[in-house]
Parts: structure tokens; sequence; C-alpha cells
């Protein structure tokens, strides 16, 4: 009989016309600079991120300068509770939008297009205090706070700012760390700090006046099979499913070395659910006395 390994983990794509958006309110924020390591800027109306040779409108370097977030999920995970049912929904898409200022009229900040990396942080033990680029206070978190903060971030990528009067949205990596952060319902913790040099990313804050240019998370998440059940027929391998999105699609991959990146699985078959929320998927098996390579499967949604 043919011998199976496998393993299923629900995997999804950033386009799923199945999926339920919630926009989530940074809750509070901060930037720090290293030319003022001890002083907080938690008040100020912008977040900035600056690199070591960025300069303001009158041609000084300004040091580095870093932006922490926080938001909390609370309301999305009853949110999505409520729509699919208790843990029965999966993360598909996380983005921050933010409403970027090109030419900032306040001399602490810098200009200049560049990419920076975007983390999330497991440390939570940070406030966003009182002080403000002109009247900067001790009373939140600063510069030289960052070390025992940023002992434990996981990337969510690298991205690059317009240098103009815009609103940008970064997509970021559905690290399972943030994800589980995310679906936990509690606080969720963002850093971002420059990649080149010469960035000059500033944008408004969650105390900037207008309520619609403040930061937004905003997450989508898809209904997961209630139910998966793995069977075989002669040597085809059989998983289906119950309780899905109605008319979402699933694609089976299949690798025999679990470590492979995601595109170097090999899609074996792909299906709809059907209007019960059903469906199943056949790999066709193989013939002959010798004993198969274990095979892993990944279950994926589009």
């Amino acid at each position: 009989m043919k011998l199976l390994s496998t393993i299923l983990t629900l995997l999804l794509g950033t386009a799923c016309a199945h999926a339920a958006l919630f926009t989530n309110n940074v809750s509070i924020d901060a930037f720090v600079r290293s030319n003022a390591p001890t002083l907080n800027y938690g008040a100020a109306g912008s977040l900035t991120v600056s690199g070591t040779t960025a300069t303001n409108g009158l041609g000084t370097v300004n040091g580095i300068a870093d932006s922490f977030i926080r938001f909390n999920t609370a309301a999305l995970v009853a949110s999505l509770n409520s729509q699919f049912g208790p843990g029965n929904w999966v993360i598909n898409g996380v983005a921050l939008r933010v409403v970027e200022v090109g030419s900032p009229n306040n001399n602490i900040f810098t200009r200049g297009k560049g990419s920076f990396n975007a983390f999330w942080i497991s440390n939570d033990a940070w406030t966003e205090g009182t002080g403000m680029p002109m009247t900067p206070t001790s009373d939140g978190i600063a510069y030289s706070d960052e070390p025992p903060l940023l002992t434990n971030t996981v990337s969510l990528g690298t991205f690059t700012n317009a240098a103009a009067n815009s609103t940008n949205s970064y997509s970021f990596a559905l690290a399972p760390a943030l994800t589980d952060d995310i679906s936990a319902g509690g606080e969720v913790g963002l850093y971002l700090t420059a990649a080149s040099p010469g960035i000059g990313f500033t944008f408004n804050s969650q105390n900037f006046t207008m309520a619609s240019q403040k930061p937004l998370v905003i997450i989508s998440a898809v209904q997961k099979p209630a139910a998966i059940n793995i069977s075989q027929s002669g040597t085809d391998f059989i998983i289906s499913a119950t309780n899905g999105a109605v008319g979402q699609t699933y694609t089976l991959l299949t690798s025999t070395n679990l470590f492979s990146p995601l595109d170097q699985w090999t899609p074996v078959a792909t299906n709809l659910l059907d209007t019960g929320g059903d469906f199943s998927i056949t790999n066709p098996g193989t013939t002959g006395t010798a004993i198969p390579a274990a095979q892993f499967f990944i279950l994926q949604t589009h």
C-alpha cells in the first residue's frame, strides 16, 4: 500500500473575492530620534522614518528617526468570530495605509525617497508619551529604549515611500508571528526603520487632526474549512473539507521537501467549494512496488 506522510497548512493568497475586510485604527504611535536619544515625540501629528544622510528642507542632516505603531485587534477578532464562528477564519492579508507628507514644514522632519523596513515586534511594553517636535518630553518611548524592545522582531518586508503628498499602502508578509498576534485579539506592535540612508519619510500619525488621514491597518480574512478529512482510495490520496467559504478556490500543493520555498511546491489539483461550502480534491497516486518518498501537502486558498 502506498505510504503517505502529510502536513496540511492553510495558506491564503492576497486576492480573495470572499474575504472579509476590517479597518483597524492605530491606537498609539510615536517616533524616536538618535539625535535626542532620551526624548519622546509621541504626541506629534506626524511619524517619521529617517536615514543617516537624509536632510530637512534646509539641507540639515537630522540623524536616524524610527517609528513605532501599535494597534489593538479585539474588535477585529470579535467581528470575524461573529461572521465566521469563533476561530473559523484565517488572515489572508495585512496592509498599513498612511498619508505621506512630501515636504513637511517642520525642520525636525527630513525629506527624500528611499526604502524602509517594517517589523513585527513582540514587546508591547512602551508608552506613547506626550512629546511634541518643539517640546519633547521624557514620559514615553525614546530612541535609547530600542535595544530591549527589539530583542524579538520579525521582518514584514522592505518598502519605498513616495516622497510626495500621497496615500501609501504597504502589504506586509504574512509572518506567523504577525497573524498569530493579530488573531489573539490584543495589542500588536510595528517598528519602521530606514533601509536606505537617504530616506526621509514623514506621514500623519494617530494624533493628526483629520481622522481620515490617520494610519490604518487593513486586515482581510477568509473562512477556513471547519473539518478536513484525509482518506485513501487505492493509490489515490483524497482531501475533503466542509464549511469553507462558498465559491472559494482551493489548490492542493505537494512537495517531498517540507522546507522548500512555497514557489517550489507543485500544484496537483484545484477545486471550488460547492453551494454547501464542501469540496474534495484527489491527488492521483503512483503504482509499483517501490516505497515512494514522503509527500507533504499544503491546502492553499486564492
